[in-house]
């Protein structure tokens, strides 16, 4: 069951929680143990949320995703009891590590858990909302994980909302996107996405101006940090000439590497924010190099992320 276990957790989605989750922490105003906790959860939250939805998506997948290694109830790697055993023990998981971080913590947990519920059962099942699934799941995944890697640390009494609220719009920019490999399963399930109802030119656009808005909002968090600014600009044009070719590119196939590749830019971002936040809080450091580190970093990392499509991306 281990290895289920690790396909419902989905190697990306963890490592993209893990990120936030430190750039919750270091927006805080460091690191702490309880850090390892939040990292954790994350593993376990994103389990049960995979895993309720790969339920109630199996005949889905099973169109889409005939081939997929990371959906053991399509490839019948497990048994009926064997799922909701790892679910069940998702959920205890889950709000077992939230006490680390109190009632608040638990209150927090306990509400996305029930949000994942929400999302894929019916009668609600947001996930076939066109509009409310994105942007659910966009605040959900980001929120939580930032919030849960802030308490952790809470040095400081401010919540950076503005900074949260970019990384929010970054993430509903990529969701749009997750449906181009899901087109024929979504349309014979009567599913009606984003993509579905308004086609890959407008959900294209839209993504484009969600990744500008998130810049937006994450420059000025940062106060205008040249370093940020800069590294964001040359992310967004990396995102926007692939959503271009992506508006423009009929084969499944590429479509998906090409989602794959404006995937990696974002994560690059997220770790170029996490290097600014940090290279903040050393007082050895001068004001050039504040901002030049963040700079460097972001600028080789988004470079080698989204230049090029990779063969298997």
């Amino acid at each position: 069951m281990l290895r289920s276990i690790i396909k419902f957790a989905r190697i990306r989605i963890i490592a993209t929680c893990f990120a936030l989750v430190f750039v919750g922490a270091a927006a805080a105003g460091g690191l702490d143990l309880r850090v390892a906790a939040g990292l954790l959860m994350m593993i376990a939250f994103t389990v049960h949320a995979n895993s309720i939805n790969d339920y109630t998506d199996r005949e889905i997948d099973a169109i889409n995703l005939q081939n997929a290694g990371d959906r053991p109830l399509v490839s019948g790697d497990i048994s009926n009891r064997q799922f909701w055993l790892i679910h069940a023990g998702s959920v205890a998981a889950t709000l077992a590590l939230s006490a680390f971080f109190g009632w608040r913590g638990v209150v927090l947990s306990a509400i996305v858990l029930l949000i994942d519920y929400a999302y894929s059962i019916r009668p609600l099942r947001i996930t076939d909302r066109t509009f409310l699934s994105p942007v659910l799941l966009a605040i959900t995944y980001t929120y939580y994980s930032f919030t849960i890697g802030f308490w952790a640390v809470a040095n400081s009494p401010t919540y950076p909302w503005l900074l949260t609220a970019g990384l929010c719009l970054g993430f509903m920019a990529r969701l749009l996107l997750k449906d181009f490999r899901d087109v024929k399963g979504d349309q014979q399930h009567g599913k009606l996405t984003f993509l579905l109802r308004f086609g890959p030119r407008v959900t294209t656009v839209v993504s484009g101006v969600l990744w500008a808005a998130s810049m937006l909002l994450v420059a000025a968090a940062t106060s205008y940090a040249y370093g940020v600014v800069l590294s964001l600009i040359v992310g967004a044009l990396l995102v926007w000439y692939w959503l271009y070719k992506l508006a423009r590119c009929p084969q499944i196939r590429e479509q998906e590497q090409i989602v794959a590749v404006i995937a990696r830019v974002g994560n690059g971002a997220i770790l170029m924010i996490l290097a600014h936040l940090l290279c903040v809080q050393q007082t050895g450091l001068s004001t050039s190099e504040v901002q030049l580190i963040p700079l460097a970093i972001g600028i080789v990392v988004i470079l080698g992320k989204g230049l090029y499509v990779r063969p298997n991306a």
